[in-house]
């Protein structure tokens, strides 16, 4: 999500940002292409997937990027952002949860099958729940700058392909295994519409002092560089558990209940319709 809700001046109508927008979209399609086939061929699930997904998040930054840039912020921009992040960061991971659990659990039981299609549904809501809460949010100038509430979408997505990537080279029971994606999925799509704050990315590039925060890029960048995808799990892992366990360490200090830290701001009921 990028793109400020604000009214539509069709006067400065430019279609280079939801043009942008739609490579998005056409990321995440195709990343349900690829996944469906690999499932059809009994293939694993294939690495380009996981570039598409990183292809999706440059398209998404761009857009608003571009739209700011060219004063070309609308409505409708904001809304084709929205659906083309349901596509690529909702259902893509969802039908890749379906597909990699199906391929990796053969054989599996009727109970076990309908448990399989409920977590993909879950997922899939989870993506939704946010993304409509966020949209509500900003309408009504409640976002909290410099941090989601709740596991951005993106991050969300990268926990999905990269289990789907690496989780196959680790050896462990049939049984396990199953148990552990499904808990694994679900517990991803309920960070998502959890109230844990997540810092925003342009936090930790452009803090203070300004020396750490270049070092910090450049470690990033070329570990990226050495190691390529490994390097690119490892640092979406540390910031899909980071926020959460510094949540709980502040909770805890402060002596505030930790049993309620992934839904304490619901209370502000940010979905009332009033």
């Amino acid at each position: 999500m990028s793109e400020p809700f604000i009214e539509m001046d069709e006067a400065r109508f430019n279609p280079i940002p939801s043009l942008i927008t739609l490579g998005n979209a056409f990321c995440g399609f195709a990343s349900i292409v690829y996944a469906i086939v690999s499932y059809a061929r009994g293939e694993p699930l294939p690495p380009v997937c996981i570039w598409l997904l990183l292809g999706a998040m440059v398209f998404d930054t761009l857009d608003g990027l571009a739209a700011r840039m060219l004063n070309a912020t609308s409505l409708h921009g904001a809304q084709l952002d929205s659906l083309a992040d349901v596509v690529s960061f909702g259902l893509a991971p969802a039908v890749t949860i379906f597909v990699f659990i199906s391929r990796n659990c053969p054989g599996a039981s009727p109970p076990a099958v309908v448990l399989i299609w409920s977590v993909s549904l879950f997922y899939l809501a989870c993506t939704m729940w946010r993304l409509a809460r966020y949209n509500v949010m900003d309408i009504r100038g409640e976002k909290t700058e410099g941090c989601f509430m709740g596991l951005p979408s993106p991050a969300a997505a990268s926990m999905i392909y990269s289990a789907g990537l690496f989780l196959p080279k680790v050896d462990m029971g049939a049984h396990l295994f199953f148990s552990f994606l499904l808990g694994y999925a679900f517990l991803t799509g309920l960070l998502m519409i959890s109230s844990v704050p997540y810092p925003h990315v342009r936090r930790c590039v452009s803090g203070e002092p300004r020396i750490l925060s270049f070092v910090f890029i450049c470690v990033v960048f070329g570990s990226i560089a050495i190691f390529r995808l490994k390097a690119l799990v490892i640092w979406a892992y540390i910031y899909f558990l980071i926020a959460p366990l510094a949540e709980l360490l502040v909770r805890k200090r402060a002596g505030r209940p930790v049993r309620e830290f992934l839904f304490s701001a619901w209370g502000k009921n940010p979905f009332s319709r009033a």
